[in-house]
């Protein structure tokens, strides 16, 4: 255990509900979407964000580093992953499946929200309704959540940047999750369009069309979505804090 991260972090409350049910719930919906997709034929939205958030979850730790995030030591560690430069320096075994499960059931339902509006509204642009709906919502249930988090002493943000959340156990940045707000609003105008074939605008530039029908177009829209996943994080959520951090940042207790 880090003696730092224990000296400086109170005792988390109830850890299990994030770690044994990230466990849980992300092979349950694994599930359910693939028993979707076989009965379709097609991958479906559920499935690809399931597996396309989970691909991304390294990014988690190097986002963490220049956010000041430092993760409760009380958590169970990915046994692959210890420390390493630019990374926080508790890495929890949940990580990897919460990050599918959470975006698996939050970007879904947003898209099949704004593509009915938008069916309504057809002089509206579908962007314009992505950023009023979807950002919002988005950006209120992770303040929501992230500050329940907090207060629970799951992790914390050893420096702040901009307004923040405070409570006895920890502080939470309200910079963060409106970029993550952002990056929702603009998967989901992405996402609320299709072509006549039901592919998305990212499934086009990334050549998918041209496989035939079948598995072949299936797997290639599954590697579409990792990359649209993988470029968006990157762009939206974890270079930003890098960055600022490199610019601008002051040391850090918790997150060397």
């Amino acid at each position: 255990m880090n003696t730092e991260l224990a000296t400086h972090m109170a005792e988390p409350v109830n850890p299990w509900m994030m770690q044994t049910g990230s466990l849980i719930f992300w092979p349950v919906i694994l599930v359910l979407s693939l028993l979707w997709s076989l009965k379709t034929g097609r991958l479906n939205l559920v499935f690809l964000c399931l597996v396309a958030a989970t691909s991304c979850f390294w990014q988690e730790f190097f986002g963490d580093w220049g956010a000041y995030v430092a993760w409760n030591p009380a958590f169970a560690r990915l046994p692959f992953w210890g420390d390493m430069a630019f990374t926080t320096p508790v890495k929890p075994l949940f990580i990897p499946f919460s990050w599918g499960w959470w975006f698996a059931v939050s970007v879904p339902p947003l898209v099949v929200l704004v593509a009915w509006i938008g069916r309504r509204l057809p002089k509206v642009s579908t962007t314009l309704l992505a950023f009023l709906i979807a950002l919002p919502l988005f950006c209120a249930y992770q303040i929501s959540v992230e500050g329940s988090s907090v207060a629970n002493g799951w992790w914390t943000y050893d420096n702040v940047i901009g307004p923040a959340l405070r409570s006895p156990k920890g502080n939470l940045p309200l910079l963060w999750p409106v970029l993550l707000g952002v990056w929702a609003a603009v998967m989901v105008a992405f996402l609320a369009r299709k072509d006549a074939t039901g592919l998305y605008w990212h499934e086009r530039k990334l050549g998918v069309a041209a496989k035939p029908a079948g598995l072949s177009r299936e797997l290639a829209r599954l590697w579409a979505f990792i990359i649209l996943f993988q470029v968006t994080f990157m762009i939206f959520n974890t270079a930003p804090p890098i960055i600022a951090r490199l610019i601008a940042g002051p040391p850090s207790v918790l997150v060397p």
